[in-house]
């Protein structure tokens, strides 16, 4: 069974992204896998380590407790349960590192974290955890805004810049909206006044006819000189329920106008959940 893992702090931030990981799970039939990651406690400042293997087994018993009482508080105990739920706290100094160990671990086909809002989401732009975890996670990641509520999604939106890359992405795409039969708005967003973006949005959605087989898939060129306002705005017009991006690898000193760190810029600001994948997850299957 192919799994979603959650990942969370146990703060009120990351309750949105529970239920939504939750849902995710239910109507994918996936097995749904919360993690924490926690630190083992300190004796006069020096970390527990093989000595104390009882105090290791309780700290263990403990932390799976704690996220087994955090789901069963804010999950509908009245709603579809996912075909299993498990507990799977991860012992790590660094809770990036925590994190995609498990997600290693269980083949994770996405993982699921949440954001604080603008603070929080701004040390997403300087190089918090979620933002390393987009550039490293081993599979696509799911950022989730502290105050979205979950909806059958009937809308997505995916911003392309024409590379090969993203077909591999939207095949992944299409897994997820199949399963609410969902259209997928497929965007460029061009800055440059004589670019139009036309020409190579003919060739992509040719490109894309040849390699996936999904009808509800709609191609578009916006100009503006603002890439993230504009894509922000048409997603909230087309009552879009989520964003997929690209994260791409920089290669040289020159990185596109369109994807120079986009990913993160669209995280500080956007009311919408972001599915971010990246060059090195795509070259592996998770849906």
């Amino acid at each position: 069974m192919k799994s979603i893992l959650y990942a969370t702090d146990y703060s009120l931030a990351s309750v949105s992204a529970l239920r939504y990981a939750n849902s995710l799970s239910q109507t994918l039939n996936m097995r749904l896998v919360l993690t924490h990651v926690y630190d083992l406690p300190t004796v006069l400042g020096t970390q527990l380590q093989a000595p104390f293997p009882d105090l290791r087994k309780d700290t263990i018993d403990h932390e799976q407790k704690k996220l087994s009482e955090f789901y069963e508080e804010y999950t509908d105990e009245k709603a579809t349960r996912p075909p299993e739920v498990v507990f799977e706290p991860v012992e790590n100094m660094s809770v990036l590192s925590g994190i995609i160990a498990k997600s290693t671990d269980w083949h994770a086909s996405m993982i699921v974290v949440g954001m604080k809002g603008e603070s929080a989401i701004k040390d997403l732009v300087m190089g918090s955890t979620a933002k390393k975890l987009i550039d490293k996670a081993p599979c696509p990641v799911l950022t989730v805004p502290a105050d979205h509520r979950f909806e059958q999604l009937t809308d997505l939106v995916y911003a392309t810049d024409f590379e090969v890359e993203d077909l591999r992405a939207l095949e992944k795409l299409v897994v997820l909206a199949k399963a609410w039969n969902a259209h997928i708005r497929v965007v460029h967003v061009t800055m440059d006044k004589e670019y139009a973006g036309t020409s190579q949005m003919e060739w992509f959605k040719e490109m894309v006819a040849q390699k996936i087989d999904y009808d509800r898939i709609h191609f578009e060129v916006l100009k503006s000189d603002n890439n993230n306002q504009s894509l922000r705005d048409y997603s909230v017009n087309q009552h879009a329920g989520m964003i997929a991006m690209l994260e791409r690898i920089q290669k040289g000193a020159t990185k596109k106008i369109f994807h120079k760190d986009l990913v993160k810029q669209m995280a500080s600001n956007s009311r919408l959940p972001l599915l971010s994948f990246n060059e090195r997850n795509l070259q592996t299957l998770f849906f």
